[in-house]
């Protein structure tokens, strides 16, 4: 279903809508902060310290207004949002002594402290020169543990003096320590990647790292339960984590396939193993295994309450899962969230504003006239976010990461995602090992789909993907000028031009090498032009102006233009773009400098400026004589001068 969210402006501007622009000068207009999509990433049940009752805590978010605190009353349903004084959004969230909870930050690695009876947040303390905390361990010192991103730390924060300790980096090059896991005895299991995956542990006391005993090496994350530390379908017990056959709780029925254990939901007392589409649950001194559920949930779990329910959810849904029950009682999340910034903006044929937030893995689309805006839920499965979008046919085509998913969604039919109907994801990439669409998705002129993607976590690589829009069906040219992503694609009716990066999904930039410009004919696959571009270590934005045929580009953050007609690049100045911002239509190119927005005829190449907008610009797109234009989290549009 969709979800409205509320912005109708005056009577008088719906009814007269926006005026035109006076000869000679672009004129801009405020629409609306269109974005509002949450993106949960942890949340855990508490006692409520006023009423004794559960409460549902998410932490949302919000990289304008800050990472969200959403607090929910699971028996009333009611919410509302606590914004915290640090970060935009959180991985970390777990209750300690004090009536406190701390909250673990990103993109600024922050322990926050949230005060249970005041319900307040507190205090914050910062692991330096860290982007991110992902997720926090008690240890046997009474400090809360917490793992970084970028330089992989561990790192300790003393919840009585709240300083912070910086324990370094133990396993280079590894840029990730992803999870930290207490063991009973307050050691804590270090799980460390991308680049060398693996464990070491931690040992508080002595305050030594160490390798993990056999059967332990590589299992991501773990859990204590009742005096034993689980991981994966293994148990180990004693102060030398020695593995233990048999289990200590009954195992799920063998026919029924592996099974793993739910170190997210589990706790000491409380034992959740998943089996495919079953949930199972045990405490000590169950006779067997209680059932919870037995059907395909593609949903997080979070928690269990007091009453045994477990409470988790999907998107922009919040959800109680009780014993027995055979489908998911979907909910919207209470209470609005703060606007966000749109990761990129579209124009489709009918002049809707299309844009989409850094993480949420939904849409937005923006009625320029009306000024009314829809957010739409979850457009497919998998996590992260939709990097682009094309229209074709009436229907929206979107590229997202992380599960390498291209989606088609009308909008003019009813909404059933769960069934995989509208939107219905029509490739799958991700188990092909393409999952980031870097240079995002174009209907080429055959009507076809062409994408550029980046490898799978681990991996270098790229490949362009030509998607038949009506099947699926999808063929892969993979690495066609290098191993290196494909940062951007542009088609024409006899060629596809494509640029690389030397980034990669959590390893370093690719050194050595350069990012290349790509010239390969449609109809063969044949490479038929492969150049290195001097000092550049990205080439992306394509854009192609069917009037002129003439390619535009980013290379390194700089402007560059390409006369397909001749087969060469044009000597010019260098000029910064902004990310997202490059559009053309009709001879002219446009695009954002800071807060100005620029154009150039491209066939003088003359450029000047077009409008200086109140803030930086983040995205833009052109359709039907007006540009949409992002600043942040506010929407414009520019409507052009007329000729």
């Amino acid at each position: 279903m969709l979800y409205l969210s509320l912005l109708l402006l005056a009577a008088l501007m719906l009814i007269t809508g926006p005026l035109d622009a006076a000869p000679g000068k672009a004129r801009v207009e405020k629409l609306a902060q269109p974005c509002r999509a949450r993106n949960v990433l942890a949340g855990r049940v508490v006692r409520d310290r006023a009423t004794g009752r559960d409460l549902l805590m998410l932490t949302n978010m919000n990289e304008t207004t800050g990472c969200e605190l959403v607090v929910i009353d699971i028996e009333k349903g009611t919410g509302r949002v606590i914004h915290a004084p640090k970060g935009a959004g959180s991985w970390a969230l777990s209750e300690v002594p004090g009536d406190r909870m701390v909250v673990g930050t990103f993109y600024d690695a922050q322990f926050m402290l949230f005060d249970l009876k005041t319900m307040a947040f507190t205090r914050s303390v910062g692991v330096p020169g860290e982007s991110y905390i992902w997720n926090l361990a008690m240890g046997s010192d009474g400090r809360i543990y917490g793992g970084t991103y970028g330089k992989g730390k561990l790192a300790a924060l003393n919840l009585k003096t709240l300083q912070v300790e910086d324990l370094g980096a133990p396993s280079p090059p590894n840029l990730y320590l992803r999870y930290v896991s207490p063991t009973p005895g307050g050691r804590i299991v270090c799980y460390f990647s991308t680049e060398k995956p693996g464990n070491l542990i931690y040992n508080p006391a002595d305050r030594t790292f160490s390798a993990p005993p056999a059967g332990l090496e590589t299992d991501s994350s773990g859990v204590s339960w009742n005096g034993y530390f689980l991981a994966g379908s293994k148990a180990f017990h004693g102060p030398d984590l020695k593995p233990v056959h048999p289990l200590p709780f009954p195992e799920p029925p063998a026919e029924r396939g592996s099974w793993n254990v739910d170190t997210y939901v589990t706790t000491p007392e409380t034992l959740i193993l998943r089996q495919g589409k079953a949930v199972w649950r045990y405490r000590e001194g169950d006779e067997k295994l209680t059932l919870i559920s037995d059907f395909d949930l593609r949903a997080r779990i979070l928690a269990e309450d007091s009453k045994g329910r477990l409470l988790g959810v999907r998107g922009q849904d919040w959800f109680i899962l009780n014993p027995g029950d055979t489908a998911l009682k979907l909910t919207p999340i209470p209470a609005e969230s703060g606007p966000r910034p749109t990761m990129f903006l579209r124009i489709a044929p009918d002049g809707v504003i299309w844009g989409g937030p850094h993480f949420g893995q939904t849409l937005f689309s923006l009625d320029p006239e009306t000024r009314t805006y829809i957010n739409t839920s979850t457009v497919c499965d998998a996590g992260g976010e939709v990097y682009d979008v094309c229209f074709h046919k009436g229907c929206v085509y979107a590229a997202a990461y992380a599960g390498g998913d291209i989606v088609r969604y009308d909008p003019g039919q009813p909404w059933d995602q769960w069934n995989n109907k509208n939107p219905v994801t029509i490739t799958h990439l991700g188990s092909r090992g393409y999952i980031r669409p870097i240079a995002g998705i174009r209907v080429g002129p055959d009507g076809m789909l062409y994408s550029g993607w980046m490898a799978q976590y681990g991996k270098y690589g790229g490949a362009i993907a030509v998607t038949d829009p009506e099947t699926g069906k999808t063929e892969l040219i993979e690495n066609p000028l290098a191993e290196q992503a494909i940062s951007g694609v542009a088609v024409d009716d006899r060629f596809i031009y494509c640029g690389t990066s030397m980034g990669a999904n959590g390893l370093p930039n690719k050194k050595g090498e350069l990012a290349r410009f790509g010239i390969i004919d449609r109809s063969t696959r044949k490479v038929l032009k492969s150049e290195e571009l001097q000092g550049a270590t990205n080439a992306s934005a394509f854009v192609l102006d069917a009037k002129t045929k003439m390619l535009a580009m980013t290379v390194n953050g700089k402007l560059r233009l390409f006369d397909t007609a001749k087969q060469e690049f044009v000597k010019q100045d260098e000029i910064p773009v902004s990310v997202q911002t490059l559009s053309a239509a009709d001879g002219a190119l446009y695009w954002a400098s800071g807060k100005t927005l620029r154009t150039m005829d491209l066939q003088t190449h003359k450029a000047e400026p077009v409008a200086e907008l109140p803030d930086d610009i983040t995205a833009a797109a052109i359709g039907r004589g007006m540009l949409g234009v992002a600043c942040g989290p506010d929407v414009y549009a520019v409507y052009l001068p007329k000729p």
